[in-house]
């Protein structure tokens, strides 16, 4: 039968030369259930010690070779005999031969001849106060543990005394002897951080007298210099009067506690990529600044402003490219900003900088001190000139302008939501005027955002209002010189705001989460318009529609275009999605999976604007696509820039080498269509073909060029 090791019976060995007390004493102890194993002399109970790790040893004093004295005093020197508890058996009376037992390190002894009615009670006490002993060991043991992983010590203090008793923990926090537990007070306290000392000192006073609290946190430093943090705290005893007796204090390293909390403050208040306040730090400091003006009873100034096309810059060279300009933008604000220009000092060591990033493009800058508005303008200025300097990231030579709106307390808001607001309003102002420039901000701005709110609530009401309709350009296959398809483009007009560019409504559409219904309204009207001119036989081959980023990453969108193909009976084949080049790498692998989606429905795939964006090749030749449209800019200037000739003619050579079509945008005049016609560029689309025009002049025109087509047939 197997025996759980759990109950097993102690393992007791019975060392003695004599047979009869080694029989006798083996024979009482296996009747009482215990396991025994016998040896005769010292040498053999050091083996058998080895071999069966007794739970118990009972060892005779007189023995030959090795006596029991010294058989006790080698079993003690062993790791595993420290603790074992052992039963010396002896016929000696006489004080001397008990006490060499006990130093040679015997647990109790036992005198012969034995009274084996009492020897089994002997052992099981022994074995009973060895099992306590080592529960008291192995929790001392989990408690030394718990203390060095929590980096946690212990020392206390008696009343009268100039010293403290340390634990080992603590003197190693400090830096101090961990074998001089005995501590002068004045030793501990020159521990403490010279700007915490006098604190601490103060504090360890209160406690003694019974008052102030019974915690603190500090720092120490140690012998070698090392700052840490610690957290103090100590309960109180008292005398049977009443009175202080005795101070118990636990001391607890909790410099990586801080360092986290001063991640989390970091993270909370402070811009990780520029290490500027960010946008609730500095409403925070703002806030103090008006306080101080309203009390001082002097004007203070606000400047907001955001780099003028960032997001090009961000689009066309990547991100890490637009980081490193947020960054140099930061070090570049901070220097053009004079000292007089910043906020007061919060603490004593440590100066509060008056420029912050709100987010993205946009910085702040403060000026509480400033005597006149005038005074906001020269700071204007002269960040102007600071940040419009040309500056070289990642190898491309960058020119970025500032647009500034400037508010000014009391006359433009009196606290800081209102001041934000004029000041973010201003430097929009700045911005429709022509970009790098500074504007004060006027009451008369609020009827711009007016208009923009009113814009807002109309838009959301266009749709079933039937006030959007749709414009048609015509794109021109080079090779056949004929019209091969045509891009929907939506336009708005209101009774109360009247005709609105699309440069307008399109971005608030966007801003808003408008463009999804009105994105929707597009793709389904132009559909519609395709399936009726394909039925009129006019030959168009595809329908090209802009699908917004915010339509392309709604889940159901790849739903959505083909409920809206099987409504219009239009074929998958002559719709064309144009995507922007951005939007690929913003999420690269579920972009990867909706193209597929769709182009498992078998529309056509365009990525618009490209040129503008910074997709890598080996990211398009994973793509289903089957043209890239180069953007106007590029076009725009093509037979006369070398450098836009280059990137044009790349893109052509490239797209053949993919298997792909390229469709210029933006062509205007005859130059710039042989350009593009030596370079074999497969379409076009602009003004010089035609402007977009609503479907019954698109209409004329495709059976005014169908009609020629065949005549000329």
């Amino acid at each position: 039968m197997t025996v759980d090791p759990a109950f097993a019976p102690a393992r007791i060995l019975v060392v003695d030369d004599d047979l009869a007390t080694r029989f006798l004493a083996s024979e009482a102890l296996e009747q009482a259930g215990f396991q025994v194993e016998q040896a005769e002399n010292g040498r053999q109970a050091l083996e058998a010690f080895e071999r069966v790790r007794p739970d118990l040893i009972t060892l005779d004093v007189m023995m030959p070779e090795l006596d029991g004295f010294a058989t006790c005093g080698e079993l003690r020197r062993r790791p595993e005999g420290a603790q074992v508890p052992i039963l010396m058996m002896t016929g000696l009376d006489d004080f001397e031969s008990i006490n060499q037992a006990f130093v040679a390190g015997a647990t109790d002894f036992i005198t012969k001849p034995i009274n084996f009615s009492l020897f089994e009670y002997r052992v099981r006490y022994l074995l009973r106060a060895s099992a306590t002993v080592a529960n008291l060991h192995r929790s001392e043991r989990r408690l030394a543990t718990a203390q060095r992983i929590a980096r946690l010590g212990y020392w206390d203090w008696r009343r009268g005394q100039d010293h403290l008793h340390l634990s080992r923990e603590v003197c190693e926090m400090l830096g101090l002897d961990p074998q001089a537990l005995e501590v002068p007070l004045a030793v501990v306290i020159e521990r403490v951080h010279e700007k915490d000392r006098a604190r601490a000192r103060d504090w360890f006073a209160d406690i003694q007298s019974g008052l102030g609290p019974r915690a603190i946190n500090h720092r120490v430093v140690d012998v070698g210099g090392q700052v840490r943090h610690v957290r103090q705290q100590v309960e109180a005893a008292l005398d049977a009067s009443g009175r202080l007796d005795h101070l118990y204090g636990a001391l607890q390293d909790i410099t990586e506690l801080h360092q986290t909390e001063e991640r989390i403050r970091q993270l909370a208040f402070i811009d990780s990529l520029t290490q500027l306040p960010n946008r609730e730090l500095f409403k925070d400091r703002l806030d103090v600044a008006l306080k101080l003006a309203k009390r001082h009873g002097r004007p203070l100034a606000l400047l907001f402003l955001d780099l003028d096309n960032f997001k090009r810059i961000n689009d066309t060279l990547g991100h890490g490219v637009g980081d490193l300009l947020l960054q140099t933008t930061a070090e570049r604000l901070k220097a053009s900003v004079r000292g007089g220009d910043s906020v007061s000092r919060v603490e004593e060591d440590e100066q509060e900088d008056s420029v912050a990033r709100l987010g993205g493009d946009e910085f702040t800058v403060l000026l509480p001190e400033v005597q006149h508005s005038e005074d906001a303008a020269v700071v204007a200025e002269r960040i102007q000139a600071s940040l419009s300097r040309p500056l070289t990231l990642g190898g491309h030579e960058i020119l970025v302008t500032p647009s500034i709106g400037i508010a000014v307390f009391p006359q433009d808001g009196e606290d800081s939501e209102t001041l934000l607001k004029n000041a973010d309003m201003a430097m929009y102002f700045a911005k429709r005027q022509g970009r790098n420039l500074y504007r004060f901000y006027d009451p008369s701005l609020n009827e711009s955002a007016l208009k923009r709110l009113t814009m807002e609530t109309q838009l959301r009401k266009a749709i079933e209002r039937d006030e959007l309709t749709l414009h048609y350009q015509p794109q021109l296959d080079l090779l056949s010189d004929r019209i091969c398809g045509v891009e929907a483009l939506v336009r708005w007009t209101n009774d109360l705001v009247g005709t609105v560019s699309p440069l307008e409504f399109i971005p608030l559409a966007e801003e808003s989460g408008l463009i999804i219904p009105i994105g929707e309204w597009v793709l389904r009207t132009a559909c519609q318009q395709a399936k009726q001119w394909r039925e009129a036989g006019m030959g168009l081959e595809r329908m090209a529609v802009n699908i917004s980023v915010l339509q392309f990453v709604q889940p159901g969108f790849t739903g959505l275009v083909a409920k809206i193909l099987e409504e219009t009976g239009l074929e998958p084949a002559a719709l064309e999605l144009e995507i922007t080049e951005s939007l690929l790498m913003k999420d690269p692998e579920g972009a990867t999976h909706t193209l597929q989606a769709l182009k498992d429905l078998g529309v056509q795939l365009a990525i618009d604007d490209f040129g503008t964006g910074y997709s890598s090749l080996s990211r398009l030749k994973q793509l289903p696509l089957d043209r890239l449209k180069i953007d106007k800019a590029f076009v725009r200037e093509v037979d006369t820039q070398p450098s836009d000739a280059a990137i044009t003619t790349a893109v052509i050579a490239m797209a053949e080498s993919m298997g792909l079509r390229v469709i210029a945008e933006g062509v205007e005049n005859e130059p710039q269509l042989c350009f593009l016609k030596t370079k074999h560029c497969d379409e076009i689309q602009g003004y010089f073909l035609s402007r977009p025009l609503p479907a019954a002049e698109i209409t004329t025109l495709l059976q005014s060029r169908f009609v020629a087509r065949d005549a000329g047939g």
